[in-house]
């Protein structure tokens, strides 16, 4: 949880005719502001005031990324700047001390320092603490306000002091969803003698947690200004060289190129349109690894930029090169903008001497949102005008088998006849694996990086889904609806016995089914030969649907439905057989890609940036794939048992051995994606929508089955009113869950 203090110094005022500085000190909590006092503090004291310019002073002489006209020689005596870093330390810590506040009425004033111990009575050991001071005072801005020891001893990790000015505006960026969704970075590394390959090998390190980085090496002014106009625009303006602030660290100035001039040095205010146009598209963070940046950083927050991160002095290349580098790692980490700053001044202070870790700091935009890195994603997503044209593609996918089969065999009474034999692949698709469909679009939109394992498990989804395909048509238990209506197919009579033993039957048993059920005396003809027609099994199973004595015709449907009977007449393969195996592998496939999102989360959580949203979105998928059991459950329990007899219902016969596979480890392996990946706000309403969705699924496998018969099924009266009527009404309660979700369910 992040935690804020802000200090607001304005301009001096008198009290008892001394000068002094008002102090605003507000302090915040996650619910907003708790407490306001205002304080004042005496000016800068000669003492601190002398410190502080012997530190800019010998700080500066190791800087050599300043602008080249101004640059100084470097100074060759030799001086302890940790004796220097550590007096004005002391003196900051005296001139803030708990003696050094006082009120309107000019006496001592504690009420400051009670108010930040008793803040720090709220903090635990793993809070964010994010300090800003809002002052326009070049001196007050320069010092190392971290160093104070009231403010440092808050937690384990430091704190983070930002300065902002006192005038500043909330700006207002809107994300767009877009195919291609990376942190585009402008690059811009200028005078190439400073040796910018470690930099640039860092900035190239972010494509792999979705950085798109374009490097641009000491560009012309025309250059530069056309990358500025972009229309994509960019998240992050990246440059290193030479550059350097006036007096009152108001205005900025970068070395672009070599070139002396205007040509090769400018001023902020010269690119103020383009930087505005921007600001206002996307940009949310400016970082100068360069000398002297505090007016670069005025400048820049006068139009509103969010963040900005400059030196505030002359700064050598080594240390800029190792506060980019720790920088970059813990911000691709997820941590926030104050937090990574934090990890890398702490870098700092352990490789090099005292004081050198004070030279960068962070000029924010008080009102601007916390800045993390996957903040500044937005979702893959395709156009409006593509994502209607792959709906209506989903619509028409969902749809092609009823479709074609009304097409095909030209009766509404055929349609409502396979939806109730095969509810499975006839009513379920259009009723709920949009809902997967759907939803798996959404969680891969989450997905910022496409991985080597992303890409190793989609290959695999294709390849399974791919057999799975092979062994479904190729396989015995066909259809009916895979036939042509006038599809017929003789079997030689000295074949019968060897079909016989396989599928444990017998001519008597075929013999003794009830003529006015199936004319069996036509069916055999004088040679002894089995003519088996669609049309007559057909009419068969609808009357035999309530009678028991159904046994001979069980066993000659085994036959009739086995592919080797047909093999040498696939001319009466129908067209519809076709649309079956477009159903059937995107059923299949939804199942599988299951296996690669929640992989994803699980193994790579880094690729994606919306984790919360991800979670939820990857569990309607599994629950829309999930719901597919009680369809299946019935094709066994009611279709098969009555077309083929009750020894079909094989638990694990044909797909089910795939499907019964996924469902035995999603519920597991989300349980730990859930704890892994989403934030502690939303790890119990995930698991309970997770548990939900699991009771659901274990009821509608034990009750499911019932249902579907009444509904769809074969005793149902309307099958056809009753899908229409729920597909209707649960792609209404889909709409307002979705809507839900995009605007409950935030990144944390």
């Amino acid at each position: 949880m992040a935690l804020k203090i802000s200090f607001k110094i304005a301009g001096r005022v008198k009290i008892n005719d001394s000068e002094v500085l008002p102090v605003t000190l507000a302090i915040f909590d996650e619910e907003g502001q708790i407490e306001e006092i205002v304080s004042f503090l005496y000016p800068l004291p000669k003492a601190l005031e002398d410190k502080f310019k012997e530190w800019q002073y010998y700080i500066g002489f190791q800087g050599n990324r300043k602008v080249a006209k101004n640059r100084d020689k470097n100074y060759s005596g030799v001086v302890n700047l940790t004796e220097v870093a550590n007096s004005l330390k002391e003196e900051l810590n005296k001139w803030l001390g708990k003696y050094g506040w006082i009120d309107e009425n000019g006496q001592s004033d504690f009420r400051v320092n009670l108010v930040l111990e008793r803040f720090r009575e709220k903090i635990t050991q793993k809070d964010e603490v994010q300090i800003i001071l809002q002052t326009e005072d070049r001196q007050l801005r320069g010092l190392p306000w971290q160093e104070w020891d009231t403010l440092a001893a808050y937690t384990s990790r430091g704190v983070e002091v930002a300065i902002s000015a006192t005038n500043f505006r909330r700006l207002t960026q809107k994300q767009t969803p877009q195919l291609r969704a990376t942190v585009r970075i402008l690059v811009v590394f200028g005078d190439e003698k400073l040796g910018f390959a470690q930099e640039e090998d860092f900035i190239k390190s972010l494509k792999q947690y979705g950085g798109e980085p374009h490097i641009f090496r000491q560009p012309t002014r025309q250059e530069l200004e056309k990358k500025l106009k972009d229309p994509q625009s960019w998240h992050i303006f990246f440059f290193a060289g030479h550059s350097e602030s006036d007096a009152n660290g108001r205005i900025g100035r970068i070395q672009i190129n070599p070139t002396p001039g205007a040509l090769g040095i400018i001023e902020i205010r010269e690119l103020k349109d383009l930087l505005a146009g921007a600001i206002q598209k996307k940009l949310q963070l400016a970082i100068f690894n360069s000398c002297d940046g505090l007016g670069l950083a005025n400048q820049l927050t006068e139009l509103s930029l969010p963040y900005c991160i400059v030196m505030r002095e002359m700064v050598e290349s080594s240390v800029a090169r190792e506060l980019l580098k720790h920088f970059l790692a813990a911000f691709v980490k997820d941590k926030s903008l104050f937090a990574s700053m934090n990890a890398a001044r702490q870098q700092l202070q352990q490789k090099f001497e005292a004081g050198k870790s004070w030279l960068p700091v962070i000029v924010a935009n008080p009102l601007a949102k916390e800045l993390t890195w996957n903040r500044l994603f937005s979702e893959r997503r395709l156009s409006s005008q593509w994502e209607i044209i792959l709906g209506l593609i989903v619509v028409a996918v969902l749809l092609c088998l009823p479709i074609g089969i009304l097409t095909e065999f030209q009766s509404w009474e055929t349609l409502a006849f396979y939806a109730q034999l095969y509810p499975h692949l006839v009513v379920y698709p259009s009723l709920f694996l949009w809902l997967s469909i759907f939803a798996s679009y959404r969680a891969h939109c989450m997905i910022r990086v496409k991985t080597r394992p992303f890409v190793f498990l989609t290959l695999l989804t294709i390849v399974l889904t791919s057999l799975a395909l092979l062994f479904e048509l190729y396989g015995n238990r066909m259809m009916l609806m895979e036939f042509q209506h006038n599809a017929t197919t003789t079997i030689n009579a000295k074949q019968l016995p060897q079909l016989y033993l396989r599928w444990k039957t017998s001519e008597a048993e075929i013999l003794s089914i009830p003529q006015d059920i199936f004319n069996t005396r036509e069916a055999f003809d004088a040679k002894g030969n089995l003519a088996l027609k669609k049309s007559d099994l057909e009419l068969a199973i609808q009357r035999i649907y309530k009678s028991n004595n159904i046994k001979g015709l069980q066993g000659l449907l085994r036959i009739a439905t086995a592919y080797d009977v047909w093999r040498h007449n696939f001319k009466y393969f129908s067209i519809t057989r076709w649309f079956y195996a477009i159903s059937f592998v995107t059923i299949v496939s939804c199942g599988v890609q299951i296996l690669t999102l929640v992989s994803t989360i699980l193994f790579v959580p880094a690729s994606i940036f919306n984790k919360n949203k991800y979670l939820t979105y990857l569990i309607i998928s599994e629950f829309g794939i999930l719901l597919w059991v009680p369809f299946q459950r019935y094709t066994i329990e009611h279709t098969k048992s009555m077309l083929f007899s009750p020894e079909f219902r094989g638990t694990f016969a044909g797909i089910n051995i795939l499907a019964y596979a996924i469902i035995s480890v999603l519920f597991l392996v989300t349980v730990s994606s859930i704890y892994r990946g989403a934030s502690k706000k939303y790890q119990p309403l995930l698991l309970t929508f997770l548990l939900g969705t699991l009771i659901i699924t274990l009821l509608s496998g034990v009750f499911g089955a019932s249902i579907i018969d009444q509904l769809f099924g074969m005793s149902s009266t309307e099958p056809l009113t009753s899908w229409f009527s729920s597909t209707i009404l649960f792609a209404s309660l889909f709409f307002l869950l979705v809507r839900f979700i995009d605007l409950s369910v935030k990144n944390e």
